[in-house]
């Protein structure tokens, strides 16, 4: 018996390892599909609606991929043109920059005896290659980037175009006794994907408008540029939003910005991500996507492991839809209840107001 368990967990570890080593290696063919995947189950709805109004599905499908191309246009459009705004300071955020620059200097020197000369002799020694080197190397990503994204938009077509018939494969495959099953498995692995990605867009716009008109009083130039910015870096949960505020607290700098107006953007940031928490995304994103934050943690680890801020941006809503199956499934049912949060995190602030409103 001891024996037999053995040589099970060797096979669970080799299947995990060979698993591991699959999505690294094809993580070329791999990433754009995922993420393909998730936008493709996005603009489902839209498709049939259009689909429903008597519009071909292929002509569907591809005015679903204008549509996203012309909301991430706008998007696009928006921070350059404010990264333009902020250009015509430049002058002025340089000024500050190195007056800062030699505050900080002097702060090293009479603290730790660091010199001015031996301190840039430090950060010297820290930038190695050339100029050429680094256009290589921005460029190789750029081309890099450009073609995944080609690849991607692809995949979004021919996944919209060919839903039904993947549908069908993946029923031809399982037991008939299970059709039932795997049909609602299908359905509400979709529809959690789908109202987690629509209440996500809908919170990181809420965040945007929070964090600009806060930015806008508090006296930050640009306020809806780093709002913007705040709100976006959501995708990356916990590490996002707390590095766009570092962004910002910087700009204040930059911008000669003094302690109390870092300070203030602080307080805002912490505010913010309480009100989020416990009022806005349980509101948004309801319990569809319900994921224990031990193991949102670290899937988002592996997710950055093993694509990158891709794989760190799809990391949530694919542990929810393998907690879904999990749920759905009888002998995975444990592992569901461990993916899912625990009994005592479960009542947040906005589900306390709402039963204690539905008892008046």
């Amino acid at each position: 018996m001891r024996k037999y368990t053995l040589v099970k967990w060797a096979l669970v570890l080799i299947i995990v390892f060979l698993s591991f080593s699959i999505l690294i290696y094809a993580k070329s063919i791999l990433l754009p599909l995922t993420l393909g995947g998730l936008l493709a189950m996005l603009f489902m709805p839209l498709c049939r609606w259009f689909e429903r109004k008597g519009v071909k599905r292929a002509y569907a499908s591809l005015i679903c991929i204008i549509v996203f191309l012309l909301i991430l246009g706008l998007v696009t459009y928006f921070f350059v043109w404010q990264i333009t705004a902020i250009g015509r300071d430049i002058t002025e955020i340089e000024t500050n920059v190195n007056r800062r620059v030699d505050e900080l200097q002097q702060f090293f020197y009479y603290k730790f005896g660091i010199t001015p000369g031996n301190q840039k002799k430090i950060l010297e020694g820290k930038h190695d290659g050339s100029l050429g080197a680094i256009i290589s190397a921005v460029m190789g990503s750029l081309m890099y980037f450009v073609t995944n994204f080609i690849i991607m938009l692809v995949y979004i077509f021919m996944l919209l175009y060919a839903r039904g018939h993947l549908k069908n494969f993946i029923l031809k495959i399982v037991n008939p006794s299970h059709t039932a099953k795997t049909e609602r498995i299908i359905f509400e692995s979709s529809k959690a994907t789908q109202h987690y990605l629509l209440g996500f867009a809908l919170l990181v716009t809420v965040l945007w408008l929070l964090y600009g008109i806060a930015f806008s009083i508090i006296g930050v130039r640009n306020a809806f540029f780093f709002a913007a910015l705040c709100g976006l870096l959501e995708v990356i949960p916990f590490i996002g939003s707390l590095f766009g505020i570092i962004l910002t607290m910087l700009m204040v700098v930059s911008q000669a910005g003094g302690g109390g107006m870092i300070f203030a953007v602080f307080i805002v940031y912490v505010v913010l991500q309480f009100t989020q928490f416990y009022i806005i995304q349980p509101l948004l994103l309801g319990g569809e996507v319900n994921v224990n934050p031990l193991f949102a943690i670290t899937v988002l680890i592996l997710g950055e492991m093993v694509w990158g801020l891709g794989g760190m941006i799809m990391a949530i809503p694919l542990t929810g839809m393998v907690k879904i199956i999990c749920d759905n499934v009888e002998e995975l049912h444990p592992y569901g209840y461990l993916l899912g949060k625990s009994d005592e995190s479960r009542g947040s602030i906005f589900n306390k107001m709402r039963k204690w409103f539905s008892r008046k």
